[in-house]
């Protein structure tokens, strides 16, 4: 591919003066233009004498010549003939001398150079205005040494002015100089020395000065400018095509750049062919258009457009000769990334533009002296203001005085650059206050703080809540410290962390003595498997409810107890903690025990009556009987049957001691067969004189239980059930096993009760009876309960009542 030489972008027929292009390797002319052909005719001119002997002046005519020569390749330099002054004749008399001297006088005073005249020992004769204003000096150094002066005690300069003294010219040389305040000035110094009196030595030296600061200042920012922009074009991908007109056709002469590989181009299928031979149709019909246009106005033009989906930026610019236009150079970039970046940039804009317009959090933006400039709609919203009610006003304004010092603070923090997050209070159009969670952004440009943003999120309902969450929190200690039950909270493995003051007198032991200990220090050797299972259930986040037992004190006596255990869940589900809630039910047993001993009392009471009647009626038999034998004392028939009712007797008396006398509740082996038969043997008598008929059928079946116990709930059960019949029916007793359980059911065929009364069923002092207490149901609940079994009651109105009693079997618990 080829490239582009900087020979082809330089044409000698634009420059207004002699000029050739000039091959050191052949030493002849390659390209020239008219004027140096002109000029190379005069007998005086031979280029290639004047170059072989690198001679810059000759004369032609009354006029002096200087040939520039500058290096544009290796192997051809650039020629150019620049034209002197014409030669005039001089006068000389003293007239005229006087006349220059004059004129040479007021060019000093006037000139905007700096001159400064000294003579052969460096003393100061004489300076203008400006060399004085340039250095801040005054008249008082005339007659001092110059380059004993702070400022000019540069070496370089030294050593120029010394060289002027001993009669050396020096021009153009650069020195730079400290002045006053360490300002620095660069000056271009030309060194004159003179003899003044013409006796050839030198009396004076003439020192000019040309303050090139800004220019050099100028060339740097130049260079710099330079640098960037070669950078910006090694970055970008670019074609130059040189065109130029042949007939009506437009021709491409040269085509170069890395570009032309993005685009699949071959130079050598496009240099010399036309423009309808290279682009299509549609580009076409864009191109040539231009092209004409140019080549007729000679005017520049840049464009934008896509070509094979590249997108660029064209320049084209004539190349003129004569003041017309005899090429055009068409520069082609690569502009696809930066439109991708221009895109982005606006995507990049309208996603800020978006989060700042739909953010629920209140955002605003503030110059450094704090005016707001813009807000969005969650800003309008929570101030109540409209955006132009808001803009061009001190943020200060909608900040509660108490609140407002702080405020400043971080505002004056962010204009140091620094980003700080605050609380405030913000007050709104009706003087309606909200807690604001505040941050302050610094907008930083060129590392500079031109503004701040502010982004405010309204706290005010969770600065509520947590008051809420704190106030609750103190309720929630309060309980816990005066609960009525002990608490103990305990980590997943049990070990205690917190108790209140009830679990402290409950058990003795001061939280400080157990905090760490784990909740065994409660429990005696073979309750503690017990406790592990329980533990095993609430890390599987179940909750163990009601669980009685009985737990030790610290002197180590009992305490009858019951306790919940309830896990405590991360959001997560993780177990972090177990509360333990415990009721001591010492009180509860003992109004246990009175209301079981009042139930077994008024069920005497109730029973007294007929066991009475049951003892009457045999005493009766007896006294016929013994009445009887005393007028036969060999009827042994009415003996036995004397015998007979005194068995009875004693069988129903022995049963209604059972039911009054107290005795502790002692568990072993009883046949529930022989109990059963025992209770219904009992209450036969009831039945028969209600005109009730008894069905009694059983399986052998062996419990573990308090007989006592046991007898008291099947007796409060079939009396109930004859209570349901006062006008006669039928009572069925069964046991049967079932599974594991001996299954007791106790059936009657009476009213039944109604399903509003059934859900009451078991509550204390709740009864279907006129004056009942309800007590009963509720001790025989409690009762089967303790003994690992169950009772449930179904019943129908106008179809009876079925009690079924559960209790497991021996060896089966």
């Amino acid at each position: 591919m080829a490239d582009i030489r900087p020979v082809d972008a330089i044409s000698v027929h634009s420059i207004p003066v002699p000029a050739a292009l000039w091959s050191t390797d052949s030493s002849a002319i390659i390209e020239a233009n008219p004027e140096w052909e002109e000029l190379s005719q005069n007998d005086c001119f031979n280029s290639k004498r004047l170059l072989d002997t690198e001679e810059t002046h000759f004369v032609s005519g009354n006029r002096s010549y200087t040939v520039k020569r500058r290096s544009v390749e290796n192997g051809i330099d650039l020629l150019m003939i620049l034209p002197g002054e014409e030669k005039k004749s001089v006068r000389n008399n003293e007239d005229h001398q006087h006349t220059i001297s004059e004129i040479h006088q007021s060019l000093i005073r006037n000139t905007p150079t700096c001159v400064c005249v000294i003579d052969k020992n460096g003393v100061i004769t004489e300076m203008n205005d400006s060399f004085k204003r340039l250095f801040q000096l005054t008249d008082d150094i005339l007659g001092k040494s110059l380059c004993n002066l702070t400022t000019f005690q540069n070496p370089e300069f030294v050593n120029l002015v010394m060289q002027g003294i001993e009669g050396k010219n020096t021009q153009s040389e650069e020195v730079t100089f400290t002045i006053g305040d360490k300002r620095k000035c660069t000056c271009h110094i030309t060194i004159s020395p003179a003899d003044y009196n013409q006796r050839g030595k030198v009396d004076h030296v003439g020192i000019i000065l040309h303050d090139i600061t800004e220019k050099k200042k100028h060339e740097n920012e130049l260079i710099s400018l330079k640098v960037e922009l070669e950078s910006t074009l090694r970055l970008q991908k670019t074609i130059t095509y040189k065109i130029k007109k042949e007939k009506d056709d437009f021709v491409i002469e040269m085509a170069a750049g890395d570009l032309l590989n993005k685009l699949d181009i071959s130079p050598s299928n496009v240099i010399g062919k036309t423009i309808q031979e290279v682009f299509d149709f549609y580009h076409l019909g864009k191109i040539q258009p231009k092209l004409k246009r140019i080549w007729e106005t000679g005017e520049e033009l840049t464009y934008e457009d896509k070509y094979r989906g590249l997108e660029y930026i064209a320049s084209i610019v004539p190349v003129l000769k004569n003041g017309k236009v005899s090429k055009i150079i068409c520069s082609i970039s690569d502009i696809s990334m930066i439109k991708d970046i221009q895109r982005e940039l606006i995507e990049t804009q309208e996603k800020y533009r978006s989060i700042v317009q739909y953010s629920p959090d209140n955002i605003y933006m503030l110059d450094t002296n704090g005016v707001i400039q813009e807000v969005n709609p969650a800003a309008e919203d929570q101030w109540l203001f409209h955006s132009y009610n808001m803009t061009g006003k001190h943020y200060s304004e909608f900040i509660a005085d108490d609140k407002k010092k702080e405020t400043i603070y971080h505002f004056e923090a962010a204009l140091q650059g620094q980003a700080t997050r605050y609380m405030s209070t913000f007050v709104n159009k009706e003087g309606g206050k909200s807690h604001v969670s505040v941050t302050n952004i610094p907008i930083r440009v060129n590392d500079k703080v031109i503004g701040i943003y502010g982004i405010g999120q309204d706290i005010t309902a969770r600065i509520k809540m947590e008051d809420e969450l704190k106030e609750a929190k103190e309720l929630l200690e309060a309980y816990f410290e005066h609960a009525g039950d002990g608490i103990a909270l305990l980590d997943p493995a049990g070990n205690i962390l917190k108790v209140n003051q009830h679990f402290e007198s409950m058990f003795g032991w001061k939280e400080h003595e157990i905090i760490g200990r784990g909740i065994t220090i409660l429990h005696q050797e073979e309750q503690v498997s017990q406790f592990k299972q329980n533990l095993r259930t609430v890390k599987a986040g179940k909750r163990i409810k009601d669980f009685e037992t009985v737990r030790y004190r610290k002197d180590g006596s009992p305490v009858e107890i019951a306790f919940n255990l309830n896990p405590i869940l991360k959001d997560s589900g993780e177990l972090i903690g177990i509360s333990a809630i415990i009721r001591d039910l010492s009180e509860k047993k003992r109004n246990e025990d009175l209301l079981k001993k009042s139930e077994q009392l008024a069920m005497i009471g109730q029973l007294a009556a007929g066991v009475a009647h049951e003892i009457r009626n045999p005493l009766t038999t007896i006294k016929g009987f013994l009445q009887l034998m005393k007028e036969s004392t060999e009827d042994d028939f009415h003996l036995k049957v004397i015998q007979g009712e005194l068995d009875r007797i004693e069988i129903i008396t022995n049963e209604f001691l059972a039911l009054a006398k107290p005795r502790a509740v002692q568990f072993s082996s009883t046949s529930l067969t022989g109990l059963l038969t025992s209770s219904v043997e009992f209450i036969k008598m009831e039945c028969l004189k209600q005109g009730v008929d008894v069905r009694f059928s059983v399986e052998e079946a062996e419990i573990h239980c308090d007989s006592h116990q046991i007898k008291q709930v099947v007796l409060n059960v079939m009396k109930n059930a004859l209570e349901a019949l006062p006008n006669g029916g039928l009572l069925n007793v069964q046991l049967e096993k079932e599974n594991d359980y001996a299954k007791i059911s106790i059936q009657d065929n009476g009213a039944g009760i109604p399903p509003e009364r059934m859900k009451h069923l078991g509550e204390p002092f709740y009864s279907t009876k006129e004056k009942g207490t309800g007590l009963g149901l509720m001790i025989c609940q409690k009762i089967i309960k303790e003994h690992n079994g169950s009772i449930s009651i179904q019943s129908n109105v106008n179809e009876g009542t079925t009690v079924n009693i559960l209790l497991p079997i021996t060896g089966k618990e």
